[in-house]
C-alpha cells in the first residue's frame, strides 16, 4: 500500500536519527536499495519482470483485501541469523513484534524451522530461503558507532569510488541535492522531463558493464548484504503497519473493502507521498549489483537493479504536489501518526531483537 517515496521517507528518517537501526547499518546505499526489494518482484513497479513472485511470497503476506505482511518471520528467518553469523547480536530476537488483528508476533531462536507468524498461515507454506553463490566485488564502506570495518582491497575501494556519482563516498544513496548541485538547476522536482526507464536503466547498464570487480573480504560483502535484508525488513514491517491502520479505518466506518474504498484510499496515498520531502535514492554501484545477487530470499538479477535504481530516481526527482493534499478518505492526523508509528516501531524492534 504504501508508494516508493514513502518507503524512501522511512529509510532517510531512520537514517538520519542516531537510533537502533542507524548505528547498525553501514552501507545505507544497500539499505536504501533493500527498502524498495519486496515491491520489485512483483512487477508493478519495475517492468520487464518476466516471472513475477506473488505478493503473498515477496511480503510474507496471506492474500486478503490488506494484507499484512508476517514481518516476524522474515526477521527469523532472514535478518536474526546474519545478526549472529555477523557477530551484532545473538540473533534472538526478544520482544513482541507489530499487533495486527489483535494477534501479537513472537520469534524464536535464529535458525528455527517454525518461526510463530503474526497472523494464521492458511495453509501457506514459509518461503524457503534459494541458495546463493557468494559474489565478488563489495568494497568495504565505513565503519559506524564502534563497528570496525572490514578493509577492502585497494583496486575495490577505488572502484567503488569511482563508480560512485557526484561526490559521493561508497555506501552512500544518491542524493538529489547532490546532483542538482552537479548537473544543473533546472533538474530538480518542479522540471518534469520525459522518461523512459529502458532508455534509462541502458544507459547505466553501458556504464558499468566494463568495470572490473576486484575482490572484497568477504565481512565487508557479508554486511552490505546484512543491511540490505534489514532494509527490506523495514518495507514489510511499514507495510504491516500501514495496512492494519487502513484496516482498523475501514473497520471504524463500518465499511468492506471496495473498488470505490481502494480508489480513494490510493489516492489519499498518493497525496501524501507526494507530500514528503525526500532526497535520496539507490544507486547501481557494482557492490549493490553483486549483493542483490545475493538477497538470501530470492536472487535479483542485475537488469531488474538497474531498472529499480533508475524508477527511484525518478520518483525522487519529481517528488512534489502542484497543490496542498486534499483528502477524500484518510486525514491528515491519520497519515502523520501512522507514519510515525512506523519510524517509532521500527527504533523499538531493532532495539529489542538486538
Amino acid at each position: 500500500m504504501p508508494s516508493w517515496n514513502i518507503h524512501i521517507a522511512h529509510a532517510e528518517g531512520l537514517l538520519a536519527k542516531d537510533g537502533p537501526v542507524a548505528r547498525v547499518v553501514r552501507d545505507r546505499n544497500a539499505f536504501l536499495f533493500g527498502n524498495l526489494i519486496p515491491d520489485i518482484y512483483v512487477g508493478y513497479m519495475v517492468p520487464g519482470i518476466v516471472h513475477p513472485i506473488p505478493y503473498r511470497v515477496t511480503h510474507f503476506a496471506k492474500p486478503e483485501h490488506i494484507p499484512k505482511p508476517r514481518e516476524a518471520e522474515f526477521w527469523a528467518q532472514y535478518v536474526a541469523p546474519m545478526l549472529s553469523e555477523l557477530g551484532i547480536a545473538n540473533g534472538r530476537a526478544r520482544g513482541g513484534g507489530i499487533s495486527t488483528d489483535g494477534v501479537v508476533d513472537a520469534i524464536g531462536a535464529a535458525g528455527s524451522k517454525s518461526p510463530e507468524p503474526s497472523i494464521a498461515v492458511d495453509g501457506i507454506a514459509a518461503v524457503p530461503a534459494v541458495a546463493v553463490p557468494a559474489a565478488d566485488g563489495i568494497a568495504a564502506v565505513p565503519a559506524a558507532d564502534g563497528i570496525a570495518a572490514a578493509p577492502a582491497t585497494a583496486s575495490a575501494a577505488g572502484e567503488e569510488a569511482a563508480a560512485m556519482p557526484f561526490g559521493a563516498k561508497p555506501g552512500d544513496a544518491g542524493s538529489l541535492a547532490r546532483e542538482v548541485a552537479h548537473v544543473s538547476p533546472a533538474h530538480a522536482p518542479m522540471y518534469e522531463l520525459e522518461f523512459d526507464p529502458a532508455h534509462s536503466a541502458r544507459f547505466q547498464e553501458e556504464a558499468f558493464d566494463e568495470t572490473a570487480r576486484a575482490s572484497a573480504l568477504p565481512a565487508a560483502a557479508r554486511h552490505s548484504l546484512f543491511d540490505m535484508v534489514l532494509g527490506a525488513w523495514t518495507h514489510l514491517l511499514a507495510d504491516t503497519i500501514w495496512n492494519s491502520r487502513v484496516s482498523d479505518y475501514l473497520d471504524a466506518l463500518g465499511e468492506k473493502p471496495s473498488k470505490g474504498f481502494r480508489i480513494k484510499k490510493q489516492g489519499d496515498f498518493d497525496q501524501f507521498g507526494k507530500s514528503l520531502a525526500i532526497d535520496a535514492f539507490p544507486a547501481p554501484t557494482p557492490g549493490l549489483i553483486d549483493a542483490a545477487a545475493q538477497f538470501p530470499q530470492y536472487a535479483i538479477d542485475e537488469r531488474s537493479v538497474y531498472f529499480t535504481c533508475a524508477i527511484a530516481h525518478e520518483i525522487v526527482r519529481t517528488n512534489h504536489l502542484a497543490a496542498p493534499a486534499s483528502y477524500r478518505l484518510l486525514t491528515e492526523e491519520f497519515f502523520a501518526a501512522t507514519f510515525d508509528e512506523v519510524q517509532h516501531a521500527a527504533e523499538r524492534l531493532m532495539g529489542e531483537r538486538l
